[in-house]
């Protein structure tokens, strides 16, 4: 498995887990032959969700960027800063037993498990919260601005293509969110195919349409 010690988060046991399930969630050429685009393994989807994770690590917190070609973030208000340093501290107890769970599903060690070990594991019902959490951050880390990744977006660009708008690393459950629902008119639509596509893509991933 990769090895790296420059994890925010993670330990490499950890980040290898992490990757290795999003790539079966999100796969690519790699994961899956034939397949045209690049999956999470690929984009790194995984220090998308380290960096999430460890947001508190460095200041401003990495949960705003600020759209500046430098990748840097914007400050977090009193409110912002305790509403996400509630939701970061959520998810770090979560991708944490997550990982105990794959690990225990898959024989001990999940990362190093065959393939079709790794597929039963994460189509255990005992696996399924972790499993969307991990969906929506293979998702995230794998199509959003790479950023978030810690690196430099493309050229010309601002955060998920639209022009002035500065989108959270993840705004799930209630917390900020800048991308208002469809509710009629003056409403957004790229934020309601947003949230039916991850609706159905989970559906799919929980059925263990992900990798055959």
């Amino acid at each position: 498995m990769q090895s790296d010690q420059n994890w925010l988060f993670f330990t490499p046991h950890e980040a290898d887990v992490v990757r290795e399930a999003m790539a079966l969630l999100v796969p690519g050429p790699a994961d899956a032959p034939g397949e045209p685009g690049p999956g999470a393994r690929e984009a790194d989807a995984v220090r998308y969700a380290d960096r999430l994770l460890g947001a508190f690590t460095v200041e401003p917190p990495l949960v705003y960027a600020s759209g500046r070609p430098d990748g840097s973030f914007l400050p977090l208000s009193p409110a912002q800063r305790t509403g996400w340093r509630h939701r970061v501290a959520d998810l770090r107890r979560a991708y944490r037993a997550g990982v105990t769970v794959l690990d225990h599903l898959a024989g001990g060690d999940f990362a190093a498990a065959p393939s079709s070990r790794r597929h039963r594991a994460l189509c255990d019902a005992e696996a399924a919260a972790f499993r969307d959490q991990l969906f929506d951050h293979a998702v995230e880390g794998t199509f959003g601005d790479p950023v978030y990744r810690g690196r430099p977006a493309p050229a010309g660009r601002t955060l998920l293509g639209l022009p002035g708008r500065n989108t959270p690393a993840t705004a799930p459950m209630g917390r900020p969110d800048p991308v208002r629902p469809y509710a009629g008119k003056d409403a957004d639509p790229v934020a309601a195919l947003a949230e039916h596509f991850t609706e159905a893509a989970r559906l799919i991933a929980s059925s263990g349409g992900f990798g055959g």
